[in-house]
């Protein structure tokens, strides 16, 4: 039942993501503010992949602080594998999402890094959960659901900051060049909307699917452990 119900989600996945990206090449027409800003409205299309990546791992993040919190009031090792493998699977997604980013830097401002501040945040995003793994690969058996746990929760008080508040600070607008303000306020039509909605259930649904094969298969390295003493 569990890999039929895997099955399912993959399929469904990828019907969504297949269907959003034909409708991307095929239906939905260059942007006509990033034709004006950038001279190419088709780099547009880029939000179909870097905005549902961004998105999906910025919710997981928050998940993972559930999933630690559930640990540390139970103590069960199921929460802290479904933690670690959120974070795991997360962190993928925020280095795609940062390279989806650079090449449209690349497309648009002309370099594939400029330290913008959108930029910036989502490498301190990235350090933020790199020294996660590092840390939870360090720290003894003993002691590391525990350490893990309480980093998942702060850190997702770090991915709320950086993700949601520093770059709509008034100040960190003004200097930004990132086109967030045109997609908040209603630069691109009805025909992206819906794409990137689409986009963004089967980047979800992917995400799902990998976290619960991440989660076996630690789950399965624990019981090898504990069968080997």
């Amino acid at each position: 039942m569990r890999r039929q119900r895997g099955q399912m989600l993959t399929a469904i996945a990828g019907i969504l993501l297949l269907g959003a990206f034909a409708l991307a090449f095929f239906w939905v027409p260059p942007a006509a503010e990033f034709q004006r800003l950038y001279g190419n409205g088709h780099i547009a299309k880029i939000v179909f992949v870097h905005v549902p990546l961004a998105i999906v791992s910025f919710i997981a993040f928050v998940v993972a602080a559930g999933f630690g919190v559930a640990y540390l009031r139970t103590r069960r090792l199921l929460w802290d594998a479904l933690g670690a493998a959120t974070i795991e699977v997360a962190w993928l997604y925020a280095v795609l999402a940062t390279v989806t980013g650079a090449w449209f830097a690349r497309l648009a401002w002309g370099a594939w890094w400029n330290w913008d501040p959108r930029q910036t945040t989502m490498f301190m995003v990235l350090l933020t959960y790199t020294a996660y793994l590092l840390v939870r690969g360090a720290v003894d058996e003993e002691r590391r659901a525990s350490v893990s746990a309480v980093y998942a929760i702060l850190g997702a008080g770090a991915s709320l900051m950086l993700y949601w508040v520093v770059p709509y600070l008034p100040a960190i607008q003004q200097v930004s060049l990132h086109p967030s303000g045109i997609i908040a306020r209603g630069g691109l039509d009805a025909s992206y909307r819906s794409v990137l909605l689409l986009s963004t259930l089967g980047m979800g649904l992917l995400f799902v699917q990998l976290l619960r094969l991440r989660a076996t298969l630690e789950l399965a390295e624990r019981r090898l452990i504990v069968a080997s003493r």
